[in-house]
């Protein structure tokens, strides 16, 4: 996200809207990260009324009620103490009981609790405190509520989306399985799905992978994740995958000519396989030709992919771009 945006929440409060698990969460998190900002997550619908406040108690020496200083703006103080900058982010907004909505309204769209402000300053002048929300909306099918109109007049809203493309990168950056991101790529509308389809999305992607890389068994990961509309169709592309030969089977000659029903998955296979091929220049072409060798089905899936996924990693090889410019063709592509 830019950081323009992200900066506006130094002056007014940015609300990010958007389906469960695509990233709010962590794009906040990041954010904080890149300006040393001490992350205060405040999970609105986990809250009650006191714990948000402050709990009441009465004072030992007075014996008179007060409320004691809520715990995040505990955190704010030892921040602007230790002059350090704070994001404080008050998640699943949308989802939270109108009680708690309505306690949060200043804190969220004023910066005040009670009438008394807890924005500040550092010492050098720059903004302390940085104001997100995030929070589904009602089409996302997860029991969100509208936000009042008063508040949507004083955040900027940004309408949180993740494509496949986008995904992919963060998933190679982050080690998720092959198969997974070969999948995705292949059916990039099962990243995100509405509950009353199934349960996919980026965060239970991410998980899938997670539970396979300590040993559990794929079809029973993925029943424990993904499930939904997704989990047989990703086991049927996993199941084919795996017999997919590797890229050292191919370059040696020693790849056998796979059954036809499983060519489908062996293009998105392949075509993440490469793209963290150390060799890949050198492996390209011979991979690509085994390829076009199988079926004009297969080397057509392949070229796109190849187009899309590889060109930046191979464009410095001529005779990987003249096989690549050949495929694009193909399948009416241009290579840039």
């Amino acid at each position: 996200m830019d950081n323009q945006i992200m900066n506006l929440a130094a002056k007014i409060p940015v609300m990010l809207l958007g389906a469960p698990g695509i990233g709010k969460t962590a794009t906040v998190n990041d954010f904080a990260k890149k300006i040393g900002a001490d992350l205060v997550d405040v999970r609105l619908s986990a809250e009650t009324p006191s714990s948000f406040e402050g709990k009441d108690y009465v004072s030992p020496e007075t014996g008179d009620l007060k409320k004691a200083r809520a715990w995040w703006l505990k955190r704010i103080d030892e921040n602007q103490k230790n002059d350090v900058p704070t994001v404080l982010f008050f998640d699943e907004y949308t989802n939270a009981p109108d009680a708690l909505q309505q306690l949060a309204y200043s804190p969220f769209n004023e910066r005040r609790l009670h009438g008394t402000s807890f924005d500040y300053k550092l010492r050098n002048g720059k903004p302390g405190l940085y104001v997100f929300g995030a929070g589904n909306r009602v089409e996302d099918e997860t029991g969100a509520r509208e936000m009042v109109y008063a508040s949507k007049t004083r955040v900027f809203t940004v309408d949180f989306e993740v494509s496949a493309k986008e995904w992919i990168k963060w998933a190679e950056e982050n080690d998720i399985d092959p198969k997974i991101r070969a999948f995705i790529y292949a059916n990039p509308d099962a990243l995100l799905e509405k509950p009353s389809t199934g349960t996919a999305c980026p965060r239970e992607w991410a998980n899938l992978s997670y539970a396979m890389a300590e040993g559990v068994p794929y079809r029973q990961a993925a029943h424990g994740t993904v499930r939904g509309a997704q989990e047989a169709k990703f086991c049927a592309f996993y199941n084919d995958s795996a017999l997919c030969p590797t890229i050292e089977e191919i370059v040696s000659g020693t790849a056998k000519k796979p059954d036809a029903v499983h060519l489908a998955a062996f293009a998105p296979t392949l075509a993440v396989a490469l793209k963290s091929d150390e060799k890949i220049c050198s492996h390209f072409p011979h991979v690509y030709n085994w390829i076009a060798e199988q079926s004009a089905e297969c080397e057509a899936m392949f070229a796109k992919y190849a187009v899309d996924l590889l060109q930046s990693s191979i464009i410095t090889d001529r005779e990987c771009m003249a096989v690549l410019g050949k495929a694009a063709k193909k399948v009416g592509l241009v290579v840039r």
